[in-house]
């Protein structure tokens, strides 16, 4: 009878225990045990997580590629970075996404409006340009820095109507618009799919956007969806703040900054808003622990 096809690779292989976790090590690796049968008894050597051997080397691999996207993305940061130039970063909100799962039979078939036809949406490009034209003034350098930032997830323009400056002032809060920012994209995407409206720069040719556009179809507009998700989920936290109208505000600019660097139609923006209205009352549901954290910050 053939031999443990495992054999081989065990017997060369040590198992560590690395914080909550284990790794398999090669026998004679930093920080690894002198080689052991393939059946002696089982040996668990306890190596601090950050340590040296394999978790260090683990470690100090993960650092630099945190490093690196650190610097190639703007939204994995510190997460108690200052909002103004840096967004902090979640792990997935798995709790929320599987009661966002629990709940598809109201959120996945919302009436949205059908995307105008190509005739229309060659209307609606006439709009752009004209826009085009204008971005390219002194008077709106502001607007173009904002497009510029707001490309990647940005909070500043969310939370600085409501006086915060600093993501570690209001942790919760923060936490808050991340976890929205994670729920949007999947819902999002998932209409977007749906409906595959091509962008506005295939449709008219003569629109040279302002920045680079994104792959997936233009309808709904996902900035929109989540900058309306945002201002409407906290209307709900505290509603007696005196910020949420320049919420609503400041996220209707961010949602027609997309008009204005070329990616989307106005239709897009409406009917990103129009997907928020609708999905606050799941949101209020999946985000019903958060919500009442966040709240705490604000009362």
């Amino acid at each position: 009878m053939p031999g443990n096809p495992f054999s081989a690779i065990l017997s060369q292989t040590w198992l560590l225990a690395v914080g909550d976790s284990f790794e398999a090590v090669p026998v004679g690796a930093q920080g690894a045990p002198a080689a052991a049968g393939v059946f002696d008894a089982a040996t668990f050597v306890a190596t601090p997580a950050g340590s040296g051997g394999a978790s260090g080397l683990l470690n100090r691999n993960r650092n630099r590629n945190r490093n690196r996207n650190r610097n190639r993305n703007r939204t994995t940061t510190d997460p108690v970075a200052p909002v103004m130039g840096e967004t902090p970063d979640i792990l997935l909100p798995w709790r929320e996404v599987d009661r966002l799962h629990q709940l598809r039979p109201f959120w996945v078939d919302l009436p949205l409006p059908l995307p105008k036809a190509p005739a229309g949406l060659l209307a609606e490009t006439e709009t752009l340009l004209t826009k085009q034209a204008a971005l390219q003034t002194e008077a709106e350098a502001p607007r173009r820095a904002e497009i510029l930032r707001e490309q990647e997830l940005e909070l500043s323009g969310y939370l600085r109507p409501l006086g915060v400056s600093n993501a570690g002032s209001h942790p919760q809060t923060v936490t808050l618009f991340l976890i929205l920012a994670r729920l949007c994209e999947e819902i999002g995407l998932r209409y977007k799919d749906r409906y595959d409206a091509p962008r506005p720069s295939t449709i008219n040719p003569r629109l040279t956007p302002f920045i680079a556009v994104p792959v997936h179809p233009s309808y709904p507009s996902n900035h929109a969806f989540l900058s309306y998700a945002i201002a409407f989920v906290f209307a709900r936290v505290a509603p007696e703040h005196p910020g949420i109208a320049d919420l609503f505000l400041s996220g209707r600019r961010i949602a027609e900054n997309r008009e204005w660097a070329g990616v989307h139609y106005p239709q897009d923006t409406a009917a990103g808003r129009a997907l928020a209205r609708m999905m606050t009352p799941v949101f209020e549901v999946v985000l019903e622990e958060q919500m009442l954290a966040a709240r705490e910050e604000w009362v």
